[in-house]
This record gives C-alpha cells, sequence and structure tokens, in this order.
C-alpha cells in the first residue's frame, strides 16, 4: 500500500510544559510542524467528502489545515488564470482529465516521496511528546499503469511524471424507466442495438399533430442531450473508428474520397442522428424537446444515457420511478467500448507547499480512501482492486463493469472547443439537402471541417 509510511526517523525527545509549545527543538524541527494551510479548489459537487477526508488528515498531521472551495465548472478557467496571475491560487485543484493537457505547465509533477512531521506521546504517564518525521513513498509510473484501471495511465503520465491521481471513474451506462417497458409489452431490456431500436420505436408516442409526446429514447441532437458529445464519441469507438492517434484526429480519415455513405464514421452519424429525423423508423427525439434528464425524470423517455452522477438526481427527482441501469449496449462483444469521464486531484506548481499539498493527495488517494469516497459519491472505484466489488452492486455495478475498457478519448488542450464542434455538427448534419449526392457533399464536408477543428485544440 504506496500510502504506508517507509520509515519512522526519531528526529528528538521532546519535554513539553504546556500544550504544544516548541521547547528542546532545533529551528529546522520547529519549521517541520509550523501551521501549513492548503487551499483547495474542487468543481465536482463532493465538498462535504473532501472535509471528512482533510478532517481525518488533520488528526494525524494538526499543523495542516485543508481549506476546500467549490467552484463553478464554467468559471474554472478564468479563475484559475487570474489567481496564478495574482499569485493567490490553490494549492490543490480537481481538475476534469480532460483539462489535464492544458493545465500541465500550471502542475507539479508527483515526488517520489513527502515527508511530514508530527508530535506524538512517547509516554503517557510523563506526557513527553516525540517528534517524529514519515516518509510517505507516492505512487510510481509503474503502480499507475498496474494498479489503476487502464485510461488513467494514458492521461495523467505525462513524460514518465503523474500529474494528478482520480479518486472515482465514471462510465456510460443506460437508465430505462421499466414501467414504460412494461406498457410497451417490452419484457426484457434490449441486448444488442437492433433490439434496441425496435424498444425505441415501441415506446415512441405522437399527438394527433404528429408532435412526441413519449420519446423511446433521448438520442440524434446535441443541444438538449447533456452528455452528447461522449455518447457520439462511444458510438464511434464502438464502429471501430479511432478518433485520435496520438496527437492527429483520425475519426475523417479518408471520408473525402468516399463515393457513398456506406463508410464507417457515416453510417455511425446516421445511426446517432436517425433518432432525431422524422423520416426515420427510430425517430423518437428531436431539437424542440427539453433537456433529456428532464424529460427522463418526468417518465417521458424510456432510454437515458447518462453517468453514475445522475443517479441520486433521477432519484432524488423522481423516487417514484421503477428505475433500471444497464451497460452500454455494444457493437462488438469481443471489444467492448465506453468512454471514461472522471476527474484528478493534482498539485499546482506555484503551491508554497508542495510537499503539503503531495502528501494530502497521496493519502486521499489510499486505496481505503478511494473506496470511502467512490462509495460516498456513488462512483466506480479507478482501483482495478475494488472493481469486483462494485460490479455485484445492483445499482452501481453496470457502471464499475465497464471500467476496465473505457477509455478518455481526449487528450488535447480545449475540450470547451470539442464540444461546441461535435454540436454544430450534429446540428449541421440534421440539415436536408436537396439531392442524396448533395446531402453526401455536405456531411462530407460537415465532418472534415469539424475534425479539423478539434485538431485545431490538440
Amino acid at each position: 500500500m504506496f500510502k504506508k509510511i517507509l520509515s519512522l526517523s526519531l528526529l528528538s525527545i521532546l519535554f513539553l510544559t504546556t500544550g504544544f509549545g516548541c521547547k528542546g527543538l532545533s529551528q529546522t524541527q520547529v519549521s517541520s510542524i509550523k501551521p501549513v494551510s492548503l487551499t483547495y479548489w474542487t468543481v465536482y459537487d463532493d465538498v462535504d467528502e473532501l472535509r471528512v477526508l482533510a478532517t481525518d488528515y488533520s488528526k494525524l498531521y494538526p499543523n495542516v489545515t485543508i481549506n476546500i472551495k467549490q467552484v463553478g465548472y464554467d468559471e474554472f478557467d478564468n479563475l484559475f488564470t487570474n489567481a496564478l496571475a495574482d499569485d493567490v491560487g490553490p494549492d490543490i485543484v480537481s481538475q476534469h482529465v480532460r483539462w489535464l493537457r492544458k493545465n500541465e505547465s500550471r502542475l507539479l509533477s508527483a515526488p517520489v516521496a513527502t515527508r511530514m512531521s508530527r508530535l506524538v506521546i512517547a509516554n503517557n504517564f510523563s506526557k513527553d511528546q516525540q517528534l517524529i518525521t514519515d516518509t510517505n513513498t507516492l505512487p510510481n509510473v509503474s503502480y499507475v499503469k498496474n494498479n489503476y484501471v487502464k485510461t488513467v495511465y494514458n492521461d495523467v503520465v505525462i513524460d514518465n511524471k503523474i500529474f494528478g491521481l482520480p479518486l472515482a471513474m465514471d462510465t456510460l451506462a443506460i437508465f430505462y424507466n421499466q414501467d414504460l417497458l412494461d406498457r410497451a409489452g417490452i419484457a426484457e431490456a434490449p441486448k444488442d442495438w437492433n433490439s434496441f431500436v425496435e424498444d425505441v420505436k415501441k415506446m415512441t408516442k405522437f399527438d394527433s399533430l404528429g408532435d412526441i409526446v413519449q420519446s423511446g429514447s433521448a438520442l440524434g441532437t446535441a443541444n438538449n442531450i447533456n452528455a452528447a458529445t461522449d455518447i457520439i464519441a462511444m458510438f464511434m469507438m464502438q464502429g471501430g473508428i479511432k478518433i485520435a492517434t496520438d496527437n492527429t484526429i483520425t475519426f475523417a480519415n479518408g471520408l473525402n474520397s468516399a463515393q457513398n455513405r456506406n463508410v464507417p464514421i457515416l453510417n455511425i452519424l446516421d445511426f446517432y442522428t436517425d433518432f432525431a429525423r422524422p423520416t426515420k423508423e427510430a425517430y423518437s427525439w428531436n431539437e424542440k424537446k427539453p433537456d433529456a434528464l428532464d424529460e427522463f425524470v418526468r417518465g417521458r423517455v424510456g432510454f437515458y444515457f447518462g453517468y453514475s452522477y445522475d443517479y441520486n438526481t433521477i432519484k432524488n427527482r423522481a423516487p417514484q420511478m421503477n428505475l433500471r441501469i444497464m451497460p452500454v449496449l455494444q457493437l462488438n462483444s469481443d471489444s467492448p467500448s465506453n468512454v471514461a469521464n472522471y476527474w484528478v486531484e493534482s498539485v499546482v506548481g506555484k503551491s508554497k507547499h508542495p510537499n503539503e499539498a503531495w502528501d494530502f493527495v497521496r493519502f486521499i488517494a489510499s486505496p481505503e480512501n478511494v473506496a470511502k469516497y467512490a462509495a460516498k459519491v456513488f462512483s466506480p472505484s479507478p482501483l482495478r482492486s475494488q472493481v469486483a466489488t462494485q460490479q455485484a452492486d445492483e445499482n452501481l455495478g453496470p457502471f464499475a463493469t465497464q471500467v476496465l475498457f473505457a477509455e478518455n478519448w481526449y487528450r488535447g488542450k480545449d475540450f470547451d472547443a470539442v464540444d461546441s464542434a461535435f454540436g454544430s455538427m450534429i446540428t449541421e448534419l440534421l440539415k436536408p439537402a436537396n439531392t442524396e449526392n448533395d446531402l453526401l457533399k455536405k456531411d462530407k464536408q460537415i465532418i472534415t471541417n469539424t475534425a479539423a477543428r478539434v485538431q485545431q485544440t490538440m
């Protein structure tokens, strides 16, 4: 266990008369236990869980205080940039894994070990205290590669240095309303994409004007589906399309020479957008519909694609729903694909206390604390040793089952621009053309342009 103390070196015997005195200590020893205040920014709604871990840490090292602040997703980048410019930035940041390359130059890679001092009572009768220094080892590159699920090593290790550690993991799964399936005469959840489309058709209902009043699934658009970009990427991955190779975007490779629509990228995007095309049998959603999650909790959507963090939201907003969850269906069960979506805890390069900052990250990223944290926030663990236990959980299992093969598909420097590019691509693909030839030409250009936009962020 990497959090274990490798060595305890007795520096001195401290005879105290009252309180937390420093009598008998050298200047160096006094400095090792001086008060340290760390600022920790998090975006995810996990402040309560982090504060519990911070309290536990301060019991071990009372001289260290961790101040945790939640920062809005949309304001993080500006606040972080301005804070660093003014030299008032945080010591630790919890950042989305897709922000890591953008912020790499602002971060400090993990050291081999940290050294932390603490006072302990050596003699209960006399109350004599000892100053002990712990040498705490951090995970090395080999540990990350062997003990975390696959995507973590590919994400957090840059130039053989570790720039962050995760406390949880997430994957796309399919939430479904069992009552809607029952009413449509669907006895069992679908086992493949063909049966999924058939079930969507059975659950989708229209009014006399042709407007959708109940959707089999929320798919096909971008503006009203929160995870649209990831869902599209997941379909690409399942279709065997390599979205990127190293720093080169490749999902549009060879498209310009295509003579018809029978090419993987067009097939995948057609499959997705057909759910929002009135002329297609799969039609069950459109750009006029409200937010997909809102419609699902209102009982107006059969299948909803989301992450484990959606679970508590759905349960709180629709406690009476007969909610079920299943892993994402696969095109090729022998080579399954899914999207990894998670946060990593990193130390800021300008931190005035990098030793203490990395030691706290080490502490909260220990297997014991990861297990506690993941359970509290209802997310899969990023540690291989904890996956099997979570797979047995009825509700968490569908997400945990997929973490071993899930991949973070984007390692560029501006995911917001990519998200916008994918959204525009879907919106433009849904627009009609006069002829099939015009449609093919239009769609090829849209996809090629999108790939070029994404390439600019790498």
